[in-house]
């Protein structure tokens, strides 16, 4: 395929070399005529090709992962669901949590760990705390679908 699209852009470099330099008159014309020619039958060699039977193939190359940029992703979309994770949990239960999330860095960013640090539960009964960790590791792990864990 690749030489296909070089001998077009060849044949029409040249002919319009050639219709720039030819002379004016028959000649010219002769000239303009013949590259023309040559245009049309290098856009219909692959023509012969379905005609004789033949695959016409096109060869695309591996494409690999670009790891690096995966990589990034991953690490600005945790640090993202981590701050979405520390405003809900002093919105919901009023405790200040320091917050990590870890996702895959793959195609699909999924998510492999939530570990929450809890700092500060606020005002809370003397064993309300208990409970409260019991409540927010299942609601994340629940929400999230991967392992939660509440310290």
């Amino acid at each position: 395929m690749k030489t296909y699209i070089l001998a077009i852009i060849g044949v029409v470099l040249l002919s319009a070399v050639v219709t720039i330099i030819a002379p004016g008159g028959k000649m010219g014309r002769f000239l303009k005529g013949a590259t023309k020619l040559a245009i049309l039958f290098v856009m219909l060699l692959p023509l012969r090709a379905v005609l004789s039977g033949d695959a016409i193939s096109v060869s695309g190359g591996n494409m690999a992962l670009d790891e690096s940029y995966l990589e990034h992703c991953a690490k600005e979309l945790s640090a993202e669901d981590a701050a979405s994770i520390v405003l809900h949990l002093e919105e919901q239960y009023g405790v200040t949590a320091a917050v990590k999330v870890e996702r895959n860095a793959d195609a699909t960013f999924s998510y492999e760990k939530i570990v929450v640090h809890i700092s500060d539960f606020g005002i809370s009964d003397a064993d309300e705390h208990i409970y409260m960790i019991e409540k927010i590791e299942a609601a994340l792990e629940t929400y999230f679908g991967c392992d939660a864990e509440v310290s």
